[in-house]
């Protein structure tokens, strides 16, 4: 009886521990947002995502926008609209880059998750997520 006690215990205690974080890949990601409510139908919701090595120097990578709704990825979209001929590429960048993103306002109310995959060769890739709320 103790025994099996002992093996649920340590069992939940597994559960407890806390996913890789995002160093893991070989690599240090970020992405930095102002809140996680921007305004529908406006562009005031600057983000900044950034690359580094494990020493903190710039990094070549690639980034791709996922939209994700309980769960499920609904849209996958270019940092730049203008890159869009033959569905999304990633953008590369070295070190960091600066977005605007215009959310729509039919969005206004879900509960959405703003997901930016950043790959960097030989490294791996890294999701990085931003729950978000669209208000009117």
């Amino acid at each position: 009886m103790r025994a099996r006690l002992l093996a649920v215990l340590v069992g939940i205690a597994a559960l407890a521990i806390p996913a890789a974080p995002a160093s893991a890949a070989g690599f240090s990601a970020q992405l930095k947002a102002p809140n996680h409510s921007p305004k529908g139908g406006a562009k005031s919701w600057r983000i900044t995502v950034s690359a580094r090595t494990r020493s903190g120097q710039p990094l070549r990578a690639t980034a791709v926008y996922k939209f994700l709704y309980n769960g499920q990825v609904v849209s996958t979209q270019n940092p730049w609209p203008g890159h869009s001929k033959g569905g999304p590429r990633p953008w590369s960048f070295r070190g960091s880059y600066r977005d605007t993103i215009l959310w729509p306002a039919r969005a206004a109310g879900y509960p959405i998750t703003f997901r930016v995959v950043v790959s960097s060769p030989g490294r791996g890739s890294v999701n990085l997520d931003w729950k978000v709320r669209v208000r009117r």
